[in-house]
């Protein structure tokens, strides 16, 4: 078992089907990487990984959000989100919120708060301790299901969450997502990615 400041990483094989005591949130699955998971085991994600990583500036840091440059992210435009770590009490509020975001979920949530305009603001504290876990003991995040608590049952998405700060500090996160089917999961985009289950303690 690796530890990452208070995280702790076990060696599983890759996360799949929410069979393993997953914390899940409306259908949602939440998973941990080590932020020196190997950059290619991120699939479609690999390279925003390696851009992450690579602003590391010596190994330990987390990366500022001024590391980056729009170009950076140029092949996940509209698919972005960037939110601010708020407290207290703990919670996330969007800064940028992706233009195919705003598609998929059906609303714009910059400016606003997590899941505050989901069906049910209150379902969402399992996501709220994912990120406020992150934020103590930060690690390379992965979560995905279907929109339901925003009315999109037909959408399915997988995010992947890097966490931005200054020096070991966490403020922020910066969110790429993909829209992916009904059948697949973390299991069957990163099936090489070493995942820590999150499981909501």
């Amino acid at each position: 078992m690796a530890i990452q400041d208070s995280y702790h990483f076990r060696s599983l094989s890759p996360l799949g089907s929410p069979s393993r005591t997953l914390a899940v949130a409306s259908g949602w699955t939440y998973g941990c990487c080590s932020l020196d998971a190997p950059a290619q085991s991120f699939g479609p994600f690999a390279k925003l990984v390696e851009t992450w990583q690579s602003r590391r500036l010596d190994g330990s840091t987390l990366p500022a959000r001024r590391a980056f440059e729009m170009e950076d992210f140029r092949d996940w435009l509209g698919q972005i989100f960037i939110a601010k770590i708020e407290q207290p009490p703990f919670d996330l509020r969007y800064t940028l919120w992706g233009t195919t975001l705003v598609d998929w979920w059906g609303i714009d949530y910059t400016g606003r708060f997590l899941g505050n305009q989901s069906e049910n603001p209150d379902s969402w504290n399992v996501e709220r301790r994912y990120f406020e876990t992150m934020s103590r003991a930060p690690f390379i995040g992965l979560a995905g299901g279907l929109l339901t608590q925003h009315n999109r049952d037909h959408v399915k998405v997988l995010g992947l969450d890097l966490p931005l700060g200054d020096g070991s500090r966490m403020d922020r996160v910066l969110s790429a997502h993909l829209r992916i089917n009904f059948d697949d999961d973390v299991g069957t985009i990163v099936p090489n990615c070493p995942i820590t289950p999150f499981e909501g303690e």
